[in-house]
């Protein structure tokens, strides 16, 4: 016996029969191509936040001092309250 999916929304069995009727295939089919083209829509829309992100970043890298560009910065509180020989600033 297969693996088995019990749906117990009456609309949901709803639109699943409708969209194998509209498509021509099994109920089973229909389902199947919709969660595979939901997940892969679902990716690419993961892809996009990240190219957006990384733009978003490499935009700020361009808003630094031109000393500070190409440089790895990660700093911490002391950075900012302390100077090299650990005295306030």
């Amino acid at each position: 016996m297969g693996a088995q999916l019990n749906i117990k929304d009456a609309e949901t069995v709803r639109l699943a029969r409708q969209l194998a009727d509209a498509t021509g295939q099994s109920v089973t089919a229909a389902i199947r191509a919709a969660l595979e083209r939901e997940l892969r829509e679902n990716e690419k829309a993961k892809a996009e936040r990240r190219q957006r992100v990384r733009e978003i970043v490499k935009g700020s890298r361009e808003l630094l001092k031109p000393e500070f560009r190409d440089q790895e910065l990660s700093l911490t509180h002391g950075d900012l309250l302390y100077d090299e020989d650990g005295l306030p600033k």
